[in-house]
């Protein structure tokens, strides 16, 4: 009887195992498809899901001597409204050496960085640091900033990859990539 209930368990707990895997992997097999390089402006949409993602994307193009801001904000064309909680991977490459890479998070899917000039070694970012999302978010009364020698004059290649939506500690089984020029003046 014993060596019965251990079996049925054993199966059991195979067939439990086995639903779990299959609705998991079903659940996130999620209908995503990337974007390069857009105008610079507004990004091409892309797919995510049953929305119509856009990537609103503004920066100023300053002297290499004064703050150069990078502003961006995933939104849902169908409604308007910003993508909540979404996490970044920013990557900023000059002449395919890449100078900067971190992941930060916004909570209302807006996001500003600000890139201040400094002779810092390696640059220091001044903003909050969330477990959870892994990844820096700014606080309530600024962008994130961004302390060291980024930017000089020059053209440059900034890539987002939105890696997560929706939720802080959720990621996207594949990131959507957007590609866009920014040049600095001297």
């Amino acid at each position: 009887m014993h060596s019965v209930c251990h079996n049925l368990t054993i199966i059991i707990f195979s067939l439990l195992i086995s639903d779990v895997s299959i609705s998991f992997f079903l659940s996130s097999n999620v209908n995503i498809f990337g974007a390069e390089l857009g105008d610079g402006h507004n990004m091409p949409m892309v797919s995510l899901g049953n929305r119509n993602a856009m990537l609103d994307f503004n920066s100023t193009q300053l002297p290499a001597t004064r703050s150069v801001q990078l502003d961006f904000t995933l939104m849902d064309n169908k409604t308007g409204n910003n993508i909540q909680h979404t996490t970044y991977l920013v990557t900023i490459s000059n002449e395919s050496q890449r100078v900067f890479t971190e992941t930060v998070h916004s909570h209302d899917g807006h996001i500003l960085m600000e890139f201040v000039p400094s002779t810092t070694e390696p640059y220091k970012i001044n903003a909050n640091f969330d477990t959870l999302s892994a990844s820096y978010i700014a606080d309530y009364s600024g962008p994130i900033k961004v302390i060291g020698n980024i930017f000089s004059p020059g053209n440059y290649m900034v890539s987002l990859e939105v890696t997560g939506v929706d939720f802080d500690n959720l990621f996207l089984p594949t990131p959507l990539e957007f590609k866009f020029p920014v040049s600095i003046s001297s």
